[in-house]
């Protein structure tokens, strides 16, 4: 499955591709809540009932080239030109596709006889999976033209900015004073800043007040006191992210309710013109805005990229307990760790969960 047909025109048609789908509707696929997991999961499932058919012959060796470097956008499942997502729940389903405009006509796959596969011939496999019965509720495949047309066109692309803690600068942040990497305000925001106030009556998510926004060393006391060597489940990056999200909000004295939703954005915590990240593993993904270059941060006046503060969790791989901190304001985060110059995007495109309501119990191809 890994490699693409002998010709580009063998490709099995999408309508046929939801027939020998069918079999899924019922299946279960246990969700362990780990994206990469169980996105891998599906990929597997698929691929396996995709080749108990009559697939297209494979290429040969030397036949053919990946264009994009390292791969960079390829969809997963070269033979039927296929890439998978898993659809749970909610009013909307955010379908995000790295590394490539969806549709964009760019050759992804070259053959030696000058034939091609384009991005905008891959097909998405959307699976919808129960939450709580973990058993496939729906399949649609949809081609990149069925969803512009239907939904809309895919958002500009998003540049994905990384950071790099390597294991001896995690521990470095494990063995300083409190297990926390501290630096404050630089002068000018440190002017605006209290060290008291009561939040309990404001957004977390809205702009930064005069008189409200808190001083780094009163947050700093408020992280070592309730973030350091709390736990946070060791499930989805998206999930903890969230969990730490409403951790800190509360500590620092805002009203969360378990269900209120994180609505994203930059920075996190906006009223504090916090940004908060949780990470067990090397690679911190920046998203949007980078501290490495300086710019102006929409709806959070007075800051900038580097002057907009950083809260980075330092957890367990294992238990999900944080054992570090950094905190600082985005213009340290490069003393202390390396930038990754290679950057990463993706094109994003919302579809209302009702579309696939609608097919409870088919697979079906740009119904």
């Amino acid at each position: 499955m890994y490699v693409p047909p002998e010709q580009a025109t063998a490709l099995t048609p999408a309508s046929e591709i939801a027939r020998r789908l069918k079999p899924l509707i019922g299946q279960q696929l246990r969700l362990t809540g780990k994206t990469r997991t169980d996105g891998a999961n599906l990929r597997k499932l698929v691929a396996a009932t995709l080749a108990s058919g009559n697939l297209p012959a494979a290429a040969k060796e030397g036949s053919w080239r990946c264009v994009p470097p390292k791969g960079k956008g390829v969809p997963s499942l070269l033979r039927e030109y296929v890439d998978t997502y898993i659809v749970t729940s909610g009013n909307s389903y955010n379908l995000q596709v790295w590394n490539r405009d969806p549709s964009s006509p760019s050759v992804q796959i070259e053959y030696t006889d000058g034939a091609t596969l384009l991005a905008n011939q891959v097909r998405f496999v959307l699976v919808r999976v129960d939450t709580t019965s973990h058993r496939v509720r729906c399949v649609a495949v949809l081609s990149p033209d069925y969803i512009v047309n239907r939904f809309g066109k895919f958002g500009k692309p998003t540049v994905k900015q990384q950071l790099i803690i390597t294991p001896t600068a995690r521990q470095r942040v494990y063995e300083a004073p409190g297990s926390m990497v501290f630096l404050p305000d630089d002068p000018r925001v440190a002017k605006r800043t209290v060290a008291r106030v009561d939040l309990s009556g404001c957004n977390f998510h809205g702009e930064p007040e005069a008189g409200r926004l808190l001083s780094m060393e009163a947050i700093k006391a408020i992280v070592a006191s309730r973030v350091i060597g709390a736990v946070l489940e060791p499930k989805a990056t998206k999930t903890r992210g969230q969990a730490l999200e409403q951790l800190v909000a509360s500590a620092l004295g805002y009203k969360v309710s378990d269900k209120d939703v994180m609505i994203g954005g930059y920075p996190d915590i906006r009223h504090q013109a916090l940004e908060v990240k949780v990470q067990d593993a090397p690679t911190v993904d920046l998203g949007r805005y980078s501290p490495q270059f300086e710019e102006e941060v929409a709806g959070c006046a007075g800051f900038t990229s580097k002057s907009v503060r950083y809260l980075i969790a330092l957890t367990d791989a294992t238990t999900g307990k944080c054992r570090g901190v950094v905190l600082c304001p985005g213009a340290h985060l490069g003393d202390q760790f390396t930038y990754v110059a290679d950057e990463s995007f993706k094109c994003q495109r919302s579809i209302p969960m009702a579309f696939f309501e609608q097919m409870e119990g088919m697979s079906v191809a740009n119904p």
